[in-house]
């Protein structure tokens, strides 16, 4: 009596596998304890079985096959996902460090305040001289990230197949500056950068682009674009369409942006002098 329910309930969750995908998995297990149990089982009505139990295994093989491609790997992209946009993140707080350390340590520090001003990518890693002296004896970034790829907006590194640009303000104080031949507002400077991360080419497995600023205040978009276009569907993608230095501060592309996992800016900067 006992094998035959578990026989029963075997066929019956094979059954309602193909309806609710997620049971297919534990469908199996028992299906194939009680295949291996019929050739032991004894009775009259051994044939009902087996076509019972072969209609569950069809159900759950359906059940199997909507699982895999509906969730499984869903869930596998989303993870990935999920890592790849922490990786991203993390390059950026890198950069986030080394800046922290000019401003602290005052490395770049023109105008003799004794607080730093922030630099570019070759500044920071030591590849370029910095503003008005010699390359820095200690850079604070690793030469890794030596700009090595020219964007449409500026001097680029790649890692991990993302680019990254920094930009600092300009002389004017209105506009951002990217190239070490551009001049910069070295006061704005002092307390004003922004960095960027998007993919390197398409078809890489990610898509999001991420933004950061001396608050380490950090933004993330989907980056698609409304209709996709022949040979790209992402807005931000290689060295061609790279961001603009404000993409992410103002004009029609700001909506576009939002606060990545929920992420609070930090209310003061690392180095501020304290006054009496």
């Amino acid at each position: 009596m006992k094998h035959r329910a578990f026989l029963l309930s075997a066929g019956l969750l094979g059954l309602l596998s193909g309806f609710e995908s997620r049971a297919s998995v534990f469908s199996c297990l028992l299906l194939v304890i009680a295949f291996a149990s019929l050739s032991r089982f004894e009775h009259e009505k051994k044939r009902f079985f087996v076509v019972f139990l072969l209609l569950g295994a069809v159900s759950t093989s359906v059940g199997m096959v909507r699982f895999v491609w509906g969730e499984a790997l869903q869930g596998i992209s989303e993870a990935r996902g999920r890592a790849t946009s922490k990786r991203a993140v993390s390059l950026l707080r890198e950069i986030l460090f080394a800046q922290d350390a000019l401003r602290r340590y005052g490395m770049i520090d023109p105008d003799g305040d004794k607080i730093g001003s922030a630099g570019r990518l070759g500044e920071l890693c030591g590849s370029d001289a910095a503003r008005g002296s010699k390359p820095l004896q200690t850079p604070p970034l690793s030469i890794r990230f030596s700009p090595r790829a020219i964007t449409r907006s500026g001097p680029a590194n790649e890692q991990e197949g993302y680019l990254l640009l920094i930009c600092l303000p300009g002389a004017d104080g209105k506009s951002w500056v990217t190239y070490p031949t551009d001049a910069v507002d070295e006061e704005l400077a002092e307390r004003s950068w922004v960095a960027y991360a998007w993919p390197a080419a398409e078809g890489l497995g990610h898509e999001a682009a991420y933004f950061i600023n001396e608050h380490e205040e950090i933004l993330e978009t989907e980056n698609r674009l409304p209709h996709a276009e022949k040979d790209r569907t992402l807005r931000l993608v290689g060295a061609e369409f790279s961001p603009s230095c404000s993409d992410a501060l103002d004009g029609e592309t700001k909506p576009a942006w939002r606060v990545w996992r929920g992420k609070t800016r930090r209310p003061k900067l690392p180095g501020d002098l304290a006054h009496p």
